[in-house]
């Protein structure tokens, strides 16, 4: 479930709804789906559809008995019934939803006699109020909140020798305690050498990222409460029109594959194909300056 919060953060900060999904088989993640409606143009891309669909490609099987699909929100008639048609044994949502939930909010296809299929367990309300947050964030921001509300983000240059301490706590709290990244590999000889910076919100940090020598982009981090409001964008300009200034022709990075969809916002392009990155699966990515 942690994983699939991941990636309704990333859903949320590309402006779509920010729910998340993954399907999980013998205790591995084969399916990663978050919210892209917008970006496909395409109703059905709700998150636990879009799972679903990488898990089809990646087992090679429209049916995957034995599976559990975490999911943010309490699927909606859709994708339950995706979910049933795909076999799946397990059902495990945070938050419900009060308008459209096919788990017992509105309807409960999960316990419809009728159905020729059923999933063995369906498990509501885990991590409910972490799932819940990041909607009401979201939709909050889609209404206009008040600007006392709204954070406001200054981003600007940092160097390793005097900004070590925030920029290590924001990729600590990111990567190492929410990635699991193992501590002794998260800094590294390149963070000396490297261009970076911070985005700020009325005094705290928010966000943080670098450019190395070479025009890598990396150690992209948004803090959680400030995830949803553009702050990674605005690192990601910044360290783009350091790379310009510098005479950079192009900029490249790795970006953990459910984020592709946030990059490609800003003209990235992917290519080669996916490996893993402290076992988080990746995409090289390109820009043209």
């Amino acid at each position: 479930m942690r994983e699939a919060l991941l990636l309704a953060d990333e859903a949320g900060a590309a402006g779509e709804v920010p729910i998340g999904a993954v399907v999980v088989v013998a205790g591995q993640i084969v399916g990663r789906g978050m919210n892209c409606v917008i970006r496909n143009g395409d109703t059905t891309a709700h998150a636990e559809v879009v799972a679903l669909r990488d898990t089809f490609r990646a087992i090679n099987n429209y049916r995957v008995p034995g599976a559990t699909i975490y999911t943010t929100v309490e699927p909606c008639a859709m994708c339950a019934g995706a979910i049933i048609h795909a076999r799946l044994s397990r059902v495990v949502w945070g938050a419900p939803d009060l308008k459209f939930g096919a788990a017992g909010s509105v309807v409960d296809l999960f316990a419809e006699p009728r159905l020729n299929h059923h999933a063995r367990a369906v498990v509501g309300g885990v991590f409910a109020d972490e799932s819940a947050l990041r909607l009401k964030i979201f939709f909050s921001g889609r209404r206009g909140l008040p600007a006392t509300m709204k954070p406001e983000f200054k981003v600007k240059t940092a160097t390793w020798p005097d900004d070590m301490a925030t920029l290590k706590a924001i990729r600590f709290e990111v990567f190492v305690e929410e990635q699991n990244v193992p501590a002794d590999e998260e800094i590294d000889t390149y963070d000396p050498l490297s261009i970076h910076a911070i985005a700020w919100s009325n005094g705290k940090a928010a966000a943080c990222g670098r450019l190395l020598p070479d025009g890598h982009i990396g150690r992209m981090a948004v803090l959680k409460p400030f995830r949803g409001f553009g702050v990674g964008g605005l690192v990601l300009q910044h360290l783009m029109a350091r790379a310009r200034q510098r005479g950079d022709r192009e900029v490249v990075l790795s970006a953990q594959t459910h984020a592709i969809g946030f990059y490609e916002k800003f003209g990235f392009v992917v290519e080669g194909g996916e490996y893993l990155d402290c076992n988080i699966p990746h995409r090289d990515m390109r820009k043209i300056l």
